[in-house]
């Protein structure tokens, strides 16, 4: 596996770029200076020995600017391109169709959370009871109002979360019933709140390091590479673990 990386520089590019190294995985950062320009992508995909899969941990800016590139490819230069593994949040409409007209020519998986942990908390509240209704969907009929809070550091740019986001559509939540909090250095916690006129009821998932999420990015990139899927939006349910 050759995997290319946008936003080597932040906190979750540093992890990730960590453990490629301690597993002796072949990847390579990709600059400010790759992206300015399609010709010296081209260069980029050209001094690389092998397929690569882009993973892109950087901002909606960096993402939007990757994104253009890509869209200018040949044929030739497109099959070089096993997938891209998109981890950034909080796109504009604009950057939201540039990655649909993307799709089109490569395979791309949207994750707005790479922590197995939230991946598990999706799944719970998407499950199907005995009753048949969904794990959200028997909350409300038994009478519970739903509720999504999150809390994250202070630099954290969008709010609420991309994750905040996908949970409250997991529990088919409004996002205005979504509250943030941004405070010190928090990682991230995500609570999921139940209540009744007479109890109350919170599913909370908590980050105590940011490898979590560079373990699981890997993950989703190692089974996208092996896996080699066709251009389009991939489910992020697809890869997060591999299925034998």
């Amino acid at each position: 596996m050759f995997i290319g990386i946008i936003g080597a520089s932040g906190r979750l590019g540093l992890l990730t770029c960590e453990l490629l190294e301690q597993e002796k995985t072949s990847f390579v950062k990709i600059l400010r200076s790759d992206l300015s320009s399609i010709e010296n992508f081209k260069q980029l995909l050209i001094d690389i020995p092998q397929d690569l899969l882009l993973l892109d941990i950087s901002l909606p800016q960096g993402t939007f600017n990757l994104c253009n590139i890509i869209s200018e490819l040949d044929k030739d230069y497109l099959t070089r391109i096993r997938g891209l593994v998109v981890g950034t949040t909080g796109h504009s409409q604009v950057q939201k169709e540039v990655l649909q007209k993307v799709s089109e020519k490569i395979p791309i998986c949207l994750v707005s959370n790479f922590s197995k942990g939230i991946f598990l908390f999706e799944e719970l509240l998407k499950a199907q009871t005995t009753l048949g209704l969904s794990v959200s969907d028997l909350a409300q009929k038994l009478g519970f109002d739903l509720a999504v809070h999150e809390s994250h550091h202070t630099q954290k740019k969008d709010s609420p979360s991309g994750t905040a986001l996908t949970l409250a559509d997991a529990a088919s939540i409004k996002h205005e019933r979504i509250s943030s909090l941004r405070v010190g250095k928090v990682i991230g916690e995500h609570t999921l709140v139940m209540s009744s006129h007479s109890e109350n009821l919170q599913i909370t998932h908590t980050a105590y390091t940011r490898k979590l999420f560079a373990e699981g990015a890997l993950e989703i990139c190692r089974n996208i590479y092996k896996n080699r899927p066709k251009p389009g939006f991939l489910r992020k349910e697809d890869f997060f673990i591999q299925m034998t």
